[in-house]
């Protein structure tokens, strides 16, 4: 018989499991006026992950190379498209890491070239038909273990730009997403079948709803789509927001999706979607997701083996913040846990291990304060005492 002075304790062993920590938020400032585009990436091959930030008004891309101990050398520059504002990493010419930026005024986006010193000396243009690019996926769609890229654009449609392996493209092919505005946009196997699918985000719906929609377009594996796969959101959204991430949120080994939406009350919620390993989906946890939560990236932040969730919050004062949202591992989570950014107005996220002590760190990018805020992870291991 297990006595309950014996559960207590068991308990009080496991408690840490279900929590985060983060050192306070450290600033690295000097980023162009209203930056809203951040990636992570070792972009001079040296084994320590770097920042890689655009903001709309200066054209250029910001290269913060990492020290390996959660701080960073002074932002090294090169020409990108005139009004930056979202960035994206991939291996497009075989050699180096590469970035993809897209252009708010021109309406297209460009593939910069790096050059493996964090630098970006050559780029090719990138064109959605003048129809405004919202989002990049990247991955390997035709299996010739080359990156391509996908590109949303702003009237319901998803370019596919294959890879020639040297840093240029095929023509694009268009495929629609089954909605409008189609802006958040991931590649995962959502169907079990080896070949990467993309999930969709469309923020409006051709009807003139404003509930929007999940459109999942299942790959074929040689760089073409089938047709969207529409889930529609409940009818007390007003509309779905702009975030999406996936991952295995229920350990069952097939990909969920968590996406954020607004009530007609303005509660900001949080969705799981629960993969059914066929291309569909089934609704699961909807949860309280804070503030205006302008992203979200997943990551398992405690190594429990559990993916736990990271949303950048926004406030009416613009006082931003990152709700951390601990995994229990069958699609539920626990409530958010707090950070505070030394930075306004977040926009973005990313994650890596900044200092190298084996633990995935957060990084903002605070478009108001023209700043990047760093969370350092300092979660203790997650110990369980065995019965």
């Amino acid at each position: 018989m297990i006595l309950l002075s014996q559960l207590a304790v068991q308990a009080a062993a496991q408690s840490n499991c279900n929590k985060v920590s983060f050192a306070a938020a450290v600033s690295l400032s000097g980023v162009g006026a209203y930056a809203t585009g951040i990636a992570a990436g070792d972009f001079n091959n040296d084994g320590i992950p770097d920042l890689a930030v655009v903001a709309r008004t200066n054209g250029i891309i910001e290269v913060a190379l990492g020290k390996g101990n959660g701080t960073f050398q002074p932002w090294i520059y090169s020409s990108a498209t005139y009004s930056p504002t979202q960035v994206a990493v991939g291996r497009f010419d075989g050699q180096n890491l590469d970035t993809v930026v897209n252009d708010a005024a021109f309406l297209d986006a460009s593939v910069l070239l790096g050059n493996g010193t964090g630098y970006f000396p050559s780029s090719t243009f990138i064109s959605v038909g003048e129809n405004f690019t919202r989002g990049f996926a990247v991955g390997d769609f035709n299996g010739d273990k080359k990156d391509d890229l996908a590109v949303t654009d702003s009237i319901g449609n998803v370019y596919i730009y294959v890879s020639n392996g040297d840093g240029t493209f095929q023509g694009p092919q268009i495929f629609p997403t089954g909605g409008i505005d189609p802006e958040p946009i991931v590649a995962g196997d959502f169907n079990g079948d080896g070949i990467l699918d993309l999930a969709i985000l469309n923020l409006d719906d051709p009807d003139g709803g404003a509930n929007g929609s999940l459109a999942l377009l299942l790959g074929k594996g040689n760089g073409t789509f089938g047709a969207p796969l529409l889930l529609h959101f409940p009818k007390f959204f007003t509309n779905v927001g702009s975030a999406i991430a996936a991952g295995d949120f229920d350990g069952d080994h097939k990909l969920d999706v968590a996406v954020t939406g607004t009530s007609y009350s303005g509660v900001i919620y949080l969705v799981i979607l629960l993969g059914n390993g066929n291309g569909t989906f089934h609704k699961g946890a909807v949860i309280s997701a804070g503030s205006q939560a302008t992203a979200i990236q997943a990551a398992d932040f405690n190594s429990d083996g559990k993916l736990d969730l990271a949303i950048a919050n926004d406030t009416p004062r613009n006082v931003g913040y990152v709700s951390i949202l601990v995994g229990n591992g069958d699609g539920s989570f626990q409530p958010p846990s707090y950070f505070g950014l030394d930075g306004k107005a977040p926009q973005e996220i990313a994650i890596a291990d900044f200092n190298l002590d084996g633990k995935p760190d957060v990084a903002t990018v605070d478009g108001l304060s023209s700043s990047i805020s760093i969370l350092l992870n300092t979660t203790p291991p997650c110990t369980v005492n065995q019965p």
